[in-house]
């Protein structure tokens, strides 16, 4: 069956990011793997958390790649970096080799990832944005549900260099992938860009953006999710199998619906459920309670994060889109990288239940206040403007 351009376009970014995403949530079991090393909670934090500082310290350099190189080339080099830092860690247990390991995983993936989504946002209309996103980042969502347990499973049965082995094999479908991409972009490095000051003065784009460190905040709490699983006797993959599937009912069964919301009035309200489901699962009973409570926490991310997506886009003029893309990606990642660190830190004093608590709070309250001083005003002056 031959496919329609768009398809083609959606289908070609859409396995990509599945697979990149699948390098990295391969590794949200890696807090086990860190403890048999017998490292304290602060270092494996630190451990974790490092991978998330080189995303987003990446996200510019994805950016300034699309812009001078276009998107097989910044495929390219995410793709050679990536399989560099997973083979650290497929091979070290010292302390300096795995934060090389994890710093360079986590580089690559700023730069695969932030190389896609500016592309996507060149080359996809405004009117298509909310289906176009909430169907590509479904690829994101998936290795939850995929890999993420098979990951957890090979730890457990005591396959840990089959599980380690898994990150280099993937690199290198990513680097054979980015070769097959369409360079429609290429020529992008002889339009006219924007300059990342003028972003600033664009205050749509400036509140879609914080709004979305807040979500990323609670979002993050997904990578030390199996500690609390660990402490408590349960399986992380009941809740990450269950958030995936219910994100990716959300984007396959409401991708249309997402091109007629109001994006970004919407994505303060997600994030509240996020961090309630969060708060929720603190204290969960039973590995049951983890499959509700993960339902949840995916209907919240499952429509917040493509609507945050594309309303970034919708802010924008195209000259600034990948400039855009990539400050916002990049305080989205800060809320990443916070995360693990906040919660190794906060440990040794309130416990693990208390600082996945304490975090849920705080968000919750930050986007309830989001949502009461700046969208709720802002979506009635638009109301009225009509």
């Amino acid at each position: 069956m031959k496919l329609s351009p768009n398809t083609r376009l959606l289908v070609s970014i859409f396995i990509p990011l599945y697979v990149i995403h699948c390098v990295e949530q391969v590794y949200f079991t890696y807090g086990n793997v860190l403890q048999k090393y017998g490292l304290t909670p602060e270092t494996t934090g630190l451990v974790l958390g490092s991978f998330f500082i080189a995303i987003m310290l990446m996200r510019p350099v994805g950016g300034w790649l699309l812009e001078n190189l276009g998107i097989r080339r910044t495929m390219f080099v995410g793709s050679v970096v990536g399989f560099a830092g997973c083979s650290i860690l497929f091979g070290s247990h010292s302390v300096p080799m795995l934060f090389a390991g994890r710093v360079l995983s986590g580089a690559a993936f700023g730069i695969y990832t932030m190389g896609l989504f500016s592309y996507q946002s060149l080359e996809v209309p405004e009117d298509a944005r909310g289906m176009s996103f909430a169907l590509t980042v479904s690829g994101g969502i998936l290795p939850a549900a995929t890999v993420t347990p098979i990951g957890e499973w090979l730890i457990t049965n005591g396959w840990m260099k089959s599980y380690l082995a898994i990150g280099p094999i993937l690199c290198v479908v990513c680097f054979m992938l980015g070769r097959k991409m369409k360079s429609a972009s290429e020529g992008a490095a002889k339009k006219t860009w924007g300059k990342y000051r003028d972003l600033v003065f664009i205050r749509p784009f400036v509140m879609v953006a914080l709004t979305g460190t807040m979500m990323a905040l609670i979002d993050a709490a997904t990578v030390s999710i199996s500690l609390l699983a660990l402490k408590h006797g349960l399986v992380t993959s009941y809740f990450m199998a269950s958030y995936s599937v219910a994100a990716l009912i959300v984007r396959l069964g409401g991708a249309r619906v997402l091109n007629i919301l109001p994006r970004s009035f919407c994505i303060a309200p997600c994030g509240m459920m996020m961090a309630g489901a969060i708060g929720a699962i603190t204290y969960a009973p039973s590995n049951g309670a983890f499959l509700i409570w993960g339902a949840l926490f995916g209907v919240g991310i499952g429509a917040g994060f493509p609507m945050l997506l594309a309303s970034v886009s919708d802010a924008l003029p195209p000259e600034l889109m990948p400039k855009g893309a990539a400050c916002a990606l990049l305080l989205y990642d800060a809320g990443w990288a916070i995360t693990p660190l906040i919660v190794g830190y906060m440990t040794p004093e309130l416990g693990l239940e208390r600082s996945f608590m304490a975090l849920a709070l705080v968000v919750f309250v930050a986007m309830s206040a989001l949502m009461v001083f700046y969208w709720l005003p802002e979506r009635h002056r638009r109301a009225r403007a009509r």
